[in-house]
């Protein structure tokens, strides 16, 4: 699978260096924003393979940035974390197109794993798929 680029959306120092420093030493590649705007600014300049959004950065909601988010890139998976244990936030997060929600303090294993089979489906559908050639034999 290839290098991939993840998009961290988050206003806690604490989650943006331990998940930087996690994806890194794994090979991934990261940006972060603080903020919704630059967010929508790095996926207007930047290719991203995914995204991981908190459910409230700098005041906007999660789900605001996650739509915003789905306007520029329809397809890209989006992880939302919350350090909030609510059914209605976390509805509305899958509602909004969020693949998956998670919920902290973040499992390390449980992330790069989640992470890991976001991006093999996503490079798996953007392969195209070989088709057999049947060829009429005589008997």
């Amino acid at each position: 699978m290839p290098s991939a680029r993840i998009l961290i959306v988050e206003d806690e120092r604490q989650t943006v260096d331990t998940l930087r420093d996690l994806f890194e030493q794994h090979g991934y590649e990261t940006e972060v924003a603080l903020n919704k705007q630059v967010a929508l600014t790095i996926l207007q300049e930047r290719s991203m393979d995914i995204a991981i959004v908190s459910t409230s950065v700098q005041e906007s909601p999660g789900g605001d940035i996650l739509h915003e988010i789905r306007k520029l890139n329809a397809k890209m998976p989006i992880i939302m974390i919350s350090e909030q244990k609510s059914k209605r936030v976390e509805s509305s997060s899958i509602k909004a197109g969020a693949k998956i929600f998670i919920l902290k303090p973040l499992d390390h294993v449980f992330v790069l794993r989640t992470i890991g089979n976001l991006l093999e489906a996503r490079f798996a559908a953007a392969v195209p798929k070989k088709t057999k050639k049947y060829s009429k034999s005589k008997r």
